[in-house]
């Protein structure tokens, strides 16, 4: 697993050299100067690394926030150890009265615990009560300083750079309170075994069933040789296509069927995380056919053939080459490399769905799929129209699924939308699945 280390430089650099103990682990050094560089480097990094480690909560905090990144996301905790050391080189070392401090980033149930332990009076502490969620840099720094200046206190102690140093230039003494070692090495233990986890399901086998639809795709009927010949074409296809891929193909003797056995990884990586699927169109275009594909993956070999020989079944149903994959979860992706492509369960074990399932008599599976196009949409309001494309069914069919939700609750219609300069407008529909709704 690749890691992009995201903090100061120094932090970076002390997590470079705890990872040069895992072999599973490669990092990158991604330092900045300012908190406020973190989305950017993040964004530079992304298609380049596996996951972020992020040597504070703050930084790690923005990404997940922004939802920037599908990468996985680990960070630092700032816990009540990093505490002792700071206080130890206070105390001893710059002979401050940690008694008159203020703090930002721990609680201050966490700080009360290490000053009972040391046996320290701390109702004079000062501690910053805005929590990291709802950072200001501003407001942090104007916490200490105005504390400082006003005699209230000797020292603060930030986890935040950009406040160090900023506290730094206005002369308050400031102490910065990075995680402890064991910290640090407890965390790589943690990505050290999401690696691992991650290596074994890119070893997780997929099963692809690919099934001629067409043998021409021009009208014109051929010969059962001509059959033969084409069928034999794409045959050799698929195995130059598994060579490439490190898969294998098997072919049924005299059937229209080929299957293909392939890691998770490498098709992951083929299809750019199941956005498309290239031999398809290759196929069409070099053969002039059409072909469906089903892809399955699961626990074992049986229930990825399932899933697979499921996925097959949508694609025949639609008229084109497509190709669906259902996963273990019986989540539902495709069509693969369409614009309408959607993700959507096949079964759910949503209470609230399954209850809007018998108020509305419409399938969990095409439920899924409203609410998935929702969220593609980005949207709360849908036509018939927009139903009929992304389901990709009849417009008769959406009318029925639509006055369906209507007639259940679901939709209620809030205005309309004119297509064009010419044909009818169409009616707009607000959906709501919530738990509410149902009362």
């Amino acid at each position: 697993m690749r890691v992009g280390i995201v903090g100061p430089e120094d932090l970076v650099n002390e997590s470079i050299d705890i990872g040069k103990k895992y072999n599973s682990i490669q990092t990158v050094g991604i330092p900045y100067e300012d908190e406020k560089d973190t989305l950017n480097k993040v964004k530079k990094w992304e298609n380049k690394v596996d996951a972020f480690l992020f040597t504070g909560f703050l930084p790690y905090y923005h990404v997940r926030q922004t939802q920037l990144t599908d990468k996985q996301l680990f960070y630092y905790p700032i816990l009540g150890s990093a505490l002792y050391k700071v206080l130890f080189k206070m105390k001893f070392h710059n002979n401050i009265n940690i008694s008159k401090i203020s703090i930002d980033t721990l609680r201050e149930s966490e700080i009360g615990e290490v000053y009972k332990e040391l046996e320290v009076f701390y109702d004079s502490l000062y501690v910053n009560d805005m929590h990291l969620s709802n950072y200001s840099r501003e407001q942090y720094v104007e916490f200490h300083r105005s504390l400082y200046e006003e005699g209230k206190t000797e020292a603060a102690i930030t986890s935040i750079n950009s406040v160090y140093k900023k506290l730094k230039e206005y002369k308050v003494p400031v102490f910065k309170a990075t995680p402890t070692k064991f910290t640090m090495k407890e965390t790589f233990k943690l990505i050290a075994s999401a690696s691992e986890t991650r290596l074994a399901k890119s070893n997780q086998i997929i099963i692809i069933i690919v099934d001629i639809k067409e043998y021409s795709l021009n009208g014109n009927r051929i010969s059962a040789l001509e059959m033969k010949e084409k069928r034999l074409s794409l045959y050799q296809e698929l195995l130059n296509y598994s060579r490439l891929n490190q898969a294998s193909v098997f072919s049924s003797a005299d059937g229209d069927e080929f299957i293909v056995l392939i890691t998770k990884g490498i098709f992951q990586e083929y299809t750019n995380s199941y956005e498309s699927i290239p031999i398809v169109k290759e196929i069409k275009d070099k053969f002039s056919m059409s072909i469906n594909m089903g892809i399955g993956t699961g626990t074992n070999a049986l229930e990825a053939e399932e899933n697979a020989r499921k996925a097959l079944a949508l694609s025949k149903e639609k008229k084109d080459s497509l190709a669906y994959m259902i996963n273990q979860d019986k989540v539902v992706i495709g069509p693969i490399g369409s614009s309408n492509s959607l993700e959507y369960k096949l079964k759910s074990q949503d209470k609230t769905l399954l209850k809007w399932t018998e108020k509305t008599d419409i399938s969990i599976s095409n439920l899924t799929m409203i609410k998935s196009l929702l969220s593609k949409m980005q949207t709360d309001s849908i036509t018939a129209s927009d139903i009929q494309k992304g389901l990709d069914i009849t417009l008769r069919s959406a009318n029925r699924i639509m006055n369906k939700l209507v007639d259940g609750g679901a939709a209620v219609e809030v205005g309309v939308e004119q297509p064009g300069r010419r044909g009818r407008p169409s009616r707009v529909y607000k959906i709501d699945f919530s738990e509410d709704k149902l009362k």
